[in-house]
């Protein structure tokens, strides 16, 4: 079976970064035909864990934005997801992620861009988080794709920022409506 071409990209940057810890795309989603693109911070514990940035994997945050989607009538096939940072940046027992530095978003970009290409279908990219939103310039010079931000869905910003879940379903909702002409 002929491996995809975001699997040829994970491989690509696993290659580039032996020491880093990198989960792949989970083959549930749209990935290369997917109409939306969801980037969040970096993989935590739990994606490391699992192998795929997933909203199966067994954590708040991954529970908060599947509940949000759901909420919102995201359908697997029509998203992809992934994270602004693609390898792990916690600590080396991996059970706690820190954040990502602008240094870590500006080494990263190069395979955001690759990325973005690889995803034929794409109509919106939604930055997840202020680390993801650090590169909405750069994703505006390097594609027509709509950009879209909200929420990171972590408990820290879902417990201490008020209305942050019904914020993120209302942009959710709001892609949907923009881009329902699209769907097939």
């Amino acid at each position: 079976m002929n491996k995809s071409q975001l699997e040829l990209i994970v491989e690509d940057i696993r290659r580039e970064h032996l020491s880093r810890k990198i989960p792949s795309f989970h083959p549930q989603y749209g990935n290369e035909s997917a109409r939306f693109l969801f980037l969040l911070e970096a993989p935590g514990p739990m994606a490391v864990k699992s192998g795929f940035v997933q909203l199966d994997n067994d954590d708040q945050t991954a529970k908060n934005l599947n509940e949000q989607f759901n909420e919102a009538g995201l359908c697997s096939k029509d998203i992809a997801l992934w994270n602004i940072v693609p390898w792990y940046l916690g600590n080396e027992g991996e059970t706690k992620i820190r954040g990502a530095k602008s240094s870590d978003v500006k080494e990263a970009l190069p395979y955001l861009d690759n990325v973005v290409k690889a995803i034929t279908n794409l109509e919106c990219i939604v930055l997840v988080g202020s680390a993801a939103r650090k590169a909405h310039i750069h994703l505006s010079h390097s594609t027509t794709a709509r950009l879209l931000s909200c929420h990171h869905p972590s408990p820290k910003v879902q417990n201490t920022v008020s209305g942050a879940a019904e914020e993120n379903i209302e942009v959710f909702r709001f892609m949907l409506a923009l881009h329902k002409t699209n769907l097939t």
